[in-house]
C-alpha cells in the first residue's frame, strides 16, 4: 500500500512504500539524501548510493523505514520535518531529462511562452500547484453553497447560435448543414433567461465562455470560466446580498490569512465613483502593499446606454446613437422607463458590477422581462429587422409568461487572480491560452487537413508557411532568423498598437522600436522603417528617392499587402515582396525591437543582425526623419 509523504509523521518505526518525484538530491560521501515530492508534500529520504541513481524529477518508488529525526536535524519549514525515511529499496520508475527551467522558484522570471510550452512542468511549481488546488476548493465551495440555497445546477449548450452580443464569436462549421455555423457561447446569457421562463427560478453553473477578443492581464484570450447564476422573483438587493454572503464565507473558510476591509461592502453609484476615482472599478484598499487586504465594493446605477462608437457597430446597424452600457438584456430602472422615448441617455440601468482590489470580478443585472421594452431597446441600439430576428426565440419565449429575473456572473479566473494578488489570470489557469492565441502545450490553433476542409466546404485563403495572417508572418520571421543564425529575444504580451505601448510593455526604449510603415510610392507599395520616437519626413523621402507621389497606405491596403493588421507589420519588406527603406537613425541603436506580425508578439535583436536579415536595397540607409 502506498503511503503519502505527509502520513509518514504518524508511522514512525513502520515500513512504508512511497511514490513520487525526486525534488532534490544531496550527496555526502557514500550517503545520498533525496527529497521526495507527491501531491501532499515533501519528505526526506536517506540511503546508500549503491541503492540506485535517482536524480531530480525522476519518478521513483521507495520502500523504507520511517525514523524520527534528532532534535538538531528537525526541519520546521516542512510538515514532515520531524521524520525521515531510511531507504531499503529504490526503484526508478522513469527517468527525467534536465528541465528547461527551474521549478523551485516562483516562476515569474521565466519567459511565459516557455512556461506555456512546458506547462505540465510549470504546474509542478509549488506556487502553481497551490493556485490550481485552491481553484478546485473554491469551485467546490461555491457549488455546495448554492445547492444549499435551493439552486439547480444546469449545463447549457456549447454549440449555439451566433448573435450580436458585443464580442467576436468563435465559429464552428456544421458538417450536416453545409454553409451554416455554430458559435461557442460568449456566455449562457440567453439560455439562463430561458430557464427562468421554464420555471427553474434558481439556476447556476460553472460555465466555460468563449470570446475572440484581445487579452489583458485580467482577461485570457479565447476562453474563461465564470460562475453563472440567475434567479426569478428577486430584486437587485437580493443578488448583491447573496453574493456578498457567499464570498465573505468563502474567504473566511478557504483564505483565513486574508481580511476583508469593510463589511457590508460599499455600494457606489457609477456617477459618483467616476467623479471621485476616474474609474468604475476603484481600488479601495487602505494599504495597497498588503497582499492580504481585500477591498470589495459594488458599482451600481450605471447608465443604460452609452454613445455608440465604431467599436459598437457590431451591435447594430452602425447608424444608431446609442449602445448598451452592459448588454441589451439589462433592465432600465423602473422610474426611468418613460425616458426611453424622450431622453435615453438619462436612463439608469439595473446593472451591478462586483469589484475587488481594483478589478471588476463580476457583472450582472436585473433583466428585461417585458417584450415591448426589449423591442424598444433593440430599436434604440440600431438593430435591423434581420438582427431582431436572431433573437426571435427570446421574444417568443417571453410571450408565454416570463417572471421578473436577474443574475450575475463572477469570473472564477479573475476573482482568484485578484484575491491571490497574481499578475495575470494565466497564473490561476491550468492550461491557459497565450496572449497570441496559442493553447498551452498543444500548439493550437493548427492547420486542418485538406480532406477535413473539403468535407466542410471550406477553403483557406493566403496561407503563409501553412498558417494564415499574423501567425504565419511570425512563423516566417522566426524561420528567417533561425536560418540566418542570429540571436533574438521573443516577447509575448498584451495587445499593443502604438510604438509607445509597445516600448512600455517590452520595457525597451522608445527609440529602439523599428516602426514599419507601408506607403505607396508612385502607386507601388514600399516599406519605410523609422525609430519609434520619430516620424517619417515624406518630403525628405520623396527628394531622396526621387518619388513624385507618396502617400501612406490605408489600413485596408496595409492588410492587403502584408496579410496582417496595421500596427503589427514587421520591418521586413522581403516577406511581403516589397522594397524596404530604413532611416539612418536606426543605426544609432545597438538593438531593435518590433511587432512581429501580431499585436501580441514582438522580437528584439541586435541592429547589425537586423540589417543582415532585412537586407534593405542599396542606398536604403538614408536620412528619412528629423529629430
Amino acid at each position: 500500500m502506498r503511503t503519502l509523504t505527509t502520513d509518514t509523521v504518524s508511522k514512525i518505526g513502520e515500513e512504508v512504500t512511497l511514490q513520487g518525484w525526486v525534488l532534490a538530491r544531496r550527496d555526502h560521501g557514500k550517503i545520498m539524501f533525496l527529497d521526495l515530492r507527491d501531491r501532499k508534500g515533501i519528505v526526506q529520504l536517506v540511503g546508500n548510493k549503491a541503492l540506485g541513481d535517482a536524480r531530480a524529477e525522476d519518478v521513483v518508488e521507495v520502500a523504507g523505514l520511517v525514523k524520527k529525526r534528532p532534535e538538531a536535524m528537525v526541519n520546521e519549514k516542512i510538515a514532515t520535518g520531524t521524520v525521515e525515511v531510511e531507504i531499503q529499496k529504490l526503484t526508478v520508475i522513469s527517468k527525467a531529462h534536465d528541465l528547461p527551467f527551474p521549478i523551485d522558484t516562483n516562476g515569474y522570471e521565466v519567459n511565459e511562452e516557455i512556461r506555456s510550452k512546458y506547462r505540465y512542468l510549470d504546474l509542478r511549481r509549488p506556487r502553481m500547484a497551490r493556485n490550481i488546488r485552491l481553484r478546485s476548493k473554491m469551485v467546490a465551495f461555491i457549488r455546495n453553497f448554492l445547492l444549499t440555497q435551493d439552486f439547480v445546477e444546469i449545463e447549457t449548450p456549447m454549440l449555439t447560435k451566433t448573435t450580436p452580443e458585443g464580442a467576436r464569436d468563435f465559429l464552428v462549421p456544421s458538417r450536416l448543414q453545409p454553409g451554416k455555423f455554430y458559435a461557442l457561447p460568449q456566455s449562457p446569457q440567453q439560455y439562463k433567461q430561458l430557464l427562468m421562463v421554464a420555471g427553474m427560478e434558481r439556476y447556476f453553473q460553472i460555465a466555460r465562455c468563449f470570446r475572440d477578443e484581445d487579452p489583458r492581464r485580467d482577461r485570457a484570450y479565447g476562453e474563461f470560466t465564470q460562475l453563472d447564476l440567475e434567479m426569478s422573483f428577486i430584486t437587485q438587493n437580493d443578488i448583491l446580498e447573496l453574493i456578498e454572503g457567499m464570498f465573505t464565507r468563502l474567504v473566511k473558510e478557504l483564505f483565513p490569512d486574508k481580511h476583508i476591509l469593510k463589511s457590508p461592502w460599499p455600494r457606489l453609484a457609477h456617477k459618483d465613483v467616476m467623479k471621485k476615482y476616474g474609474t468604475d472599478k476603484p481600488d479601495l484598499r487602505e494599504h495597497k502593499d498588503d497582499p492580504d487586504e481585500l477591498a470589495f465594493s459594488w458599482t451600481v446605477d450605471f447608465p443604460l446606454f452609452t454613445e455608440q462608437s465604431e467599436a459598437d457597430f457590431f451591435y447594430g446597424s452602425g447608424k444608431a446613437k446609442f449602445a448598451p452600457s452592459h448588454h441589451m438584456f439589462t433592465a432600465p430602472h423602473p422610474d426611468d422607463i418613460p425616458l426611453l422615448d424622450t431622453d435615453p441617455m438619462k436612463v439608469r440601468g439595473l446593472q451591478h458590477d462586483l469589484v475587488l482590489n481594483g478589478f471588476e470580478v463580476g457583472g450582472g443585472s436585473i433583466r428585461i422581462h417585458q417584450p415591448e421594452v426589449q423591442t424598444k431597446v433593440f430599436d434604440l441600439i440600431g438593430f435591423t429587422q434581420e438582427q431582431k430576428q436572431e433573437f426571435a426565440h427570446m421574444l417568443t419565449a417571453f410571450s408565454y409568461g416570463v417572471p421578473p429575473h436577474g443574475g450575475i456572473a463572477p469570473g472564477i479566473d479573475r476573482f482568484l487572480m485578484a484575491l491571490l494578488g497574481e499578475p495575470s489570470v494565466r497564473e490561476v489557469m491550468a492550461f491557459p491560452t497565450s496572449a497570441s492565441g496559442t493553447t498551452s502545450v498543444m500548439d493550437a490553433p493548427s492547420t486542418a487537413a485538406p480532406e477535413q476542409l473539403s468535407e466542410l466546404g471550406i477553403s483557406v485563403k493566403g496561407p503563409i508557411l501553412g498558417k494564415s495572417g499574423g501567425e504565419g508572418v511570425y512563423a516566417r520571421i522566426i524561420e528567417d532568423l533561425k536560418s540566418a543564425g542570429v540571436a533574438y529575444e521573443p516577447y509575448e504580451h498584451e495587445a499593443v498598437r502604438t510604438s509607445e505601448e509597445a516600448a512600455r510593455i517590452r520595457n525597451t526604449p522608445l527609440r529602439e522600436g523599428a516602426k514599419a510603415l507601408v506607403l505607396y510610392a508612385d502607386d507601388k507599395p514600399v516599406m519605410a522603417v523609422v525609430p519609434g520616437d520619430r516620424k517619417l519626413d515624406t518630403k525628405l523621402f520623396k527628394a531622396t528617392y526621387q518619388v513624385n507621389d507618396l502617400r501612406m497606405a490605408t489600413p485596408e491596403e496595409v492588410e492587403k499587402v502584408t496579410n496582417v493588421q496595421i500596427g503589427a507589420v514587421p520591418p521586413f519588406g522581403h516577406i511581403f515582396g516589397i522594397p524596404i527603406y530604413v532611416d539612418a537613425a536606426i543605426r544609432e541603436n545597438s538593438s531593435v525591437s518590433y511587432n512581429a506580425g501580431m499585436h501580441t508578439r514582438s522580437v528584439r535583436m541586435a541592429e547589425k543582425d537586423y540589417e543582415k536579415v532585412a537586407k534593405p536595397i542599396v542606398g536604403a540607409f538614408s536620412k528619412l526623419t528629423n529629430a
